[in-house]
């Protein structure tokens, strides 16, 4: 028999459950440059399969790649569960730079002594990462087998000092309520044990949890030291640093209570469908559909594509989440199946086999963010977003679920794509009041960026505040807030200690696979005019933005080969292919720079009207080069079949744009115009408005109505010189342009 139910789920941004347990575990064996391992795969599919027995949810990965581990990392982060307890277990070959400790994903190599943060996975970072999304946290290394990469020395801080790598892990700072436990003592090396078997470590470990499942985690550890100890006799010693503040169980104890007689209930299969979420509670549709309410519940089969916990009457589904773009998803549904046994009210005993279907909502898929923690996992860069489908998208979500932060903050996106700031500054405050981290970046940019009309967008400017919400969702390991703050600090930090933290949380941001962060550290290297002029660093963090298909690492890189940077040899057709790449995913001012290659015949017999095209484009986006070039072209007369008003018409569009320089060139270029040409240019910029204007040059009444009228329409104060001055009229409607058509300033 088949019961089919149907559902959505009006979740908030985040799964909550006290008893979520979550695992993650690698296991790196198989190494492309460096001596394999003996035992490390079994060792973590033996404490994987443990771990699974004690119910936790468990991610796994078997000789990782450097790519492999961060998308594991990112997909476990996005899988925990708010006050989660959470276990890192890691196999396999790590080494010490500096006072630091890394783990070698199995493709890790250093072709030069910049590699550290590309070729490895930074220890603490992990750690630090897992514990601010957990309620506790446990790590368990049995790493320090050797050291495969003796007598090289790297570099792996801001300064580029370059340090010995070393085997043995140094003991470091432990996060608060968290356990570290090494395989052997600090600076030291353990055993990887006989072929076929585990690492002494891993077996004591193995033989202590399942011998004593319910003990505190805490009480384990002595006697896996005494173990391994007299396993190796006397050579190898396991190290614990903990901050643990409460136990930590590896398995629950249940209570068992002696059954009142029951009967027997025919199986039964139920069909369930609802929205995609990142927690899915099934109890109610579960007693709805066999039609009396439930008095225990306890799974029998687990499903293959998530997890499920049942406490008492409770039944909860927790979809596996991976973060996927929109654009590349095969299809949108998800389907799985469970099996649990209830007893119901009546002390009725059943099986029920349960097929569940989940949805994706369409904002999910219109303006689901990357990296975004509270996400489900889909996700549209800025240059995806397709504003009018999207709009409608979540509109409808918000409507639909009006306490979902995670749908005000996808609204937010598209209404800032949209250009319309008060509505994005609303949506964004509403889901930072509902939890949601990614939102306070995004408010954080709205509170302190220049690229925004104030007086239009009646926005606050409150640096202070962004920087609060900055630093908040850095905390809580947002890589867009990493990147962010981290950047300022860099960039404009006052102290040496300000600028190393800046490097260190854009450091952190690039192994959580953030690749802004790797374009800003790859130009930070590569000016001559930084404390830090390392040409080779810099290009090592563009080309790992080139792997991820990143349109700003392939503005960049058009850059290296244009001007021949860091030492590279100058290549004009390579230029134009990168920067081709990145203006047709929306890149701001690759355009304008095609531009310049036509007009300094770097690209020889292409046409003046094309390179005006590409500043148009450029200009369009909101690059003020595009205009006040392009206004430059055709005063030069270079452009046949333009003249004056159109310059005027660029330079004034350009002249409100943030960049100080072409702002600057473009006010010069219009007050060198005669008021003939820049009335022309008026009625220009009226006709494009959508005003029905002749355009003669001569402002009369019918002019100056239409002006009024489109300022009026799109709240733009008008200025009292704006009655008889034409710069302050063309001004006038070239603000009341850009209120029409805000720049994406997300993708700057």
């Amino acid at each position: 028999m088949t019961i089919c139910a149907s559902g959505l789920s009006a979740q908030s941004t985040s799964a909550t459950s006290a008893n979520s347990r979550v695992a993650i575990v690698i296991g790196n064996q198989d190494y492309t440059s460096v001596g394999d391992l003996t035992n490390a795969r079994k060792d973590a599919e033996d404490i994987a399969d443990m771990l699974r027995d004690f119910d936790f949810q468990v991610f796994d990965g078997y000789d990782l790649t450097k790519r492999e581990f961060e998308e594991l990392i990112r997909t476990a982060v996005l899988n925990i569960p708010d006050s989660a307890d959470v276990l890192f277990y890691y196999a396999g070959h790590g080494i010490q730079i500096g006072r630091r400790n890394y783990l070698l994903p199995v493709d890790a190599k250093f072709e030069s002594v910049y590699d550290v943060p590309l070729a490895t996975m930074t220890l603490d970072r992990v750690i630090d990462t897992l514990s601010a999304r957990s309620a506790a946290h446990v790590a368990i290394l049995d790493s320090c087998r050797d050291n495969p990469f003796q007598d090289l020395r790297l570099a792996a801080d801001l300064d580029a000092n370059l340090f010995e790598t070393r085997e043995g892990f140094d003991v470091f700072k432990t996060p608060l309520n968290s356990l570290i436990a090494y395989s052997t003592s600090p600076g030291a090396v353990a055993s990887d044990g006989e072929i076929g078997h585990n690492s002494p470590y891993t077996a004591a470990v193995l033989e202590t949890a399942q011998s004593s499942p319910f003990e505190n985690i805490q009480q384990l550890f002595p006697v896996i030291r005494e173990r391994v100890h007299t396993k190796t006799s006397g050579q190898q010693i396991p190290w614990e640093s903990s901050t643990l503040v409460r136990p930590f169980y590896l398995a629950q104890q249940k209570v068992e209570v002696e059954p009142e007689a029951l009967q027997d209930g025919a199986p039964q299969s139920l069909s369930l469908s609802y929205q995609f979420d990142k927690s899915v509670p099934l109890s109610q549709s579960l007693s709805q559909a066999l039609g009396r309410d439930i008095v225990d519940v306890r799974v029998t089969e687990t499903p293959d594509r998530g997890a499920v916990s049942a406490s008492d009457t409770s039944l909860t589904y927790t979809p596996e989440i991976t973060d996927t773009r929109a654009v590349d998803l095969p299809k949108t549904d998800f389907a799985d199946t469970f099996a649990v046994e209830v007893v119901t009210a009546d002390q009725t005993r059943q099986t029920v086999e349960v097929s569940l279907e989940l949805g994706m909502n369409a904002c999910d898929l219109e303006a689901g963010d990357a990296l975004d923690l509270n996400g489900v996992g889909v996700f549209r860069l800025p240059n995806e977003l397709d504003i009018t489908n999207g709009l409608a998208a979540c509109s409808q979500a918000v409507e639909d679920y009006p306490g979902n932060a995670r749908f005000q903050y996808q609204l937010g996106r598209l209404q800032q794509a949209a250009g319309n700031v008060p509505s994005a500054f609303e949506s964004f405050t509403s889901a930072v009041d509902g939890g949601h981290i990614r939102a306070k970046y995004a408010l954080a940019t709205l509170l302190e960026t220049k690229r925004i009309d104030r007086a239009v967008t009646k926005t606050p400017f409150d640096p202070e505040k962004a920087r609060a919400l900055l630093e908040e969702a850095t905390a809580e390991q947002d890589p867009y807030a990493m990147h962010r703050l981290g950047q300022q600090l860099l960039r404009n930090g006052e102290t040496t200690e300000e600028k190393r933290r800046g490097f260190e949380l854009l450091e952190r941001s690039v192994e959580l696979g953030h690749t802004y962060s790797m374009n800003e550290l790859g130009l930070y290297f590569l000016l001559e005019s930084s404390d830090h002029y390392i040409p080779e660093r810099g290009l090592r963090y563009l080309r790992a933005s080139e792997l991820r298909q990143d349109i700003y690492g392939y503005d960049n890189l058009a850059y290296v080969s244009l001007n021949g940077l860091g030492g590279n040899p100058v290549d004009f057709d390579k230029a134009e292919a990168y920067f081709l790449a990145a203006a047709q995913g929306g890149h701001p001012t690759a355009p304008a720079s095609i531009a310049r290659m036509i007009l300094r015949d770097q690209l020889k017999g292409r046409p003046r009207t094309e390179a005006l095209a590409w500043y148009d484009t450029s200009l369009e986006r909101g690059d003020a080069w595009g205009g006040a070039n392009g206004a430059y072209i055709i005063l030069d007369g270079q452009v046949p079949g333009k003249g004056p008003a159109d310059a005027a018409l660029r330079a004034a569009k350009a002249a409100l744009l943030p960049n100080e320089e072409p702002a600057a060139q473009a006010q010069s270029q219009l007050d060198s115009l005669s008021r003939g040409d820049l009335d022309r240019a008026l009625q220009l910029a009226l006709n494009e408005l959508g005003e029905d204007v002749t355009v003669d040059g001569q402002v009369g009444p019918a002019t100056l109505t239409a002006l009024e009228n489109i300022s009026a329409k799109f709240g733009v104060p008008v200025p009292y010189a704006a009655a008889s001055d034409p710069k302050a009229r063309l001004l006038l409607a070239a603000r009341v342009y850009w209120a029409q058509n805000p720049v994406r300033f997300d993708l700057f």
